[in-house]
């Protein structure tokens, strides 16, 4: 075979290969985000959900039922809609979805509203809303669980949200907005960012110390604030929280105190300063006796606060560096 016939023979396998991986869908003009992944070309969209789950949309959701607020207003900033909403005490559903049916509140959601809805995906929050996986699979209807704690996941949720949308241009904006918003508070931190921190979560029942991986956790580290709670093994995989103990405080002697509450509020509050009235431990940590132990928002900061979020970071840094940014309170 002459040099001229082996060239036309490699010049025709290559194309061979190129039209076969096309065929495969092995490319594609669209960049994936990071819970998409490449999709059969007769499918809509393919996501990877953040409990590894693969979900397929054969085509473009017109019956999105949201389980958690912040998703209802991360949605429709980036002009989708919902036919389904979970209900919220805070006042921070948008204005445009308050006529939305709604399904219960995040932590306690109604199957047979839901079901209603015949909603084709359901978005729900990880921690919360795995239990809803095999109802929501057995009846067909597609569901996906996002995790959906800290800054980035913020900003990958709403990424994915714009894709599920068919506005990632839209999605893009909103993004870049936050992100922008974030980086000028950050650009007046003082070059002193040694203050140490403890970030007690409070229910009725219990009280445990958030990780870096929590929204509190992880506005904190954003500040440049240290977590004394942070490098502790959780009690599990799933957990953001390590479980509390006095010695520990004591040791770490933390300069700042921020409580995350669950639940009824002004009781846990009561009974928190109960304990540090009681307490000789308590008040010996420099925290309270200086009078920097702060209750924070929990519409802030007990979920994911979504466009609210450069709003926590500039509350939570009046309270760390009340010299520079002013005080919070």
């Amino acid at each position: 075979m002459n040099t001229l016939s082996k060239r036309l023979l490699r010049l025709a396998l290559v194309n061979i290969l190129l039209v076969s991986l096309l065929a495969a869908g092995c490319f594609s003009g669209n960049k994936s985000g990071p819970m998409q992944e490449s999709s059969p070309q007769s499918a809509y969209l393919t996501i990877k959900d953040s409990i590894g789950r693969t979900v397929t949309l054969p085509q473009k959701p017109e019956r999105i039922v949201l389980l958690s607020p912040s998703f209802v207003n991360l949605l429709y900033s980036v002009d989708g809609k919902a036919v389904g909403r979970p209900s919220s005490k805070t006042g921070t559903i948008p204005q445009m979805a308050q006529s939305v049916p709604e399904v219960g509140f995040v932590y306690n959601i109604n199957l047979e509203k839901l079901a209603a809805l015949q909603p084709d995906l359901v978005i729900g929050v990880q921690g919360m809303h795995e239990k809803l996986v095999p109802s929501m699979e057995s009846s067909g209807v597609p569901i996906i669980i996002l995790r959906y704690k800290t800054l980035e996941d913020n900003i990958e949720v709403t990424r994915l949200l714009g894709s599920i949308s068919g506005t990632q241009a839209k999605a893009e904006q909103v993004i870049q907005n936050i992100q922008s918003q974030i980086k000028t508070i950050i650009a007046k931190l003082p070059a002193d960012k040694s203050r140490k921190v403890a970030i007690l979560h409070a229910t009725a029942k219990s009280v445990t110390v958030e990780l870096d991986t929590t929204i509190a956790g992880s506005i904190a580290k954003e500040l440049g604030l240290v977590n004394v709670a942070a490098g502790s093994m959780p009690v599990n995989a799933d957990n953001d929280t390590v479980p509390y103990s006095m010695e520990k405080l004591v040791e770490n002697d933390p300069d700042i105190m921020f409580v995350v509450t669950m639940g009824d509020k002004a009781e846990i509050e009561k009974r928190m300063w109960a304990d540090v009235q009681s307490n000789p431990a308590w008040n010996s940590l420099r925290a309270v006796k200086q009078k920097k132990v702060y209750f924070l928002p929990s519409e802030l900061f007990l979920l994911n606060p979504g466009l609210r979020m450069p709003e926590a970071v500039e509350y939570m840094a009046r309270l760390a560096y009340p010299e520079v940014y002013g005080s919070a309170e």
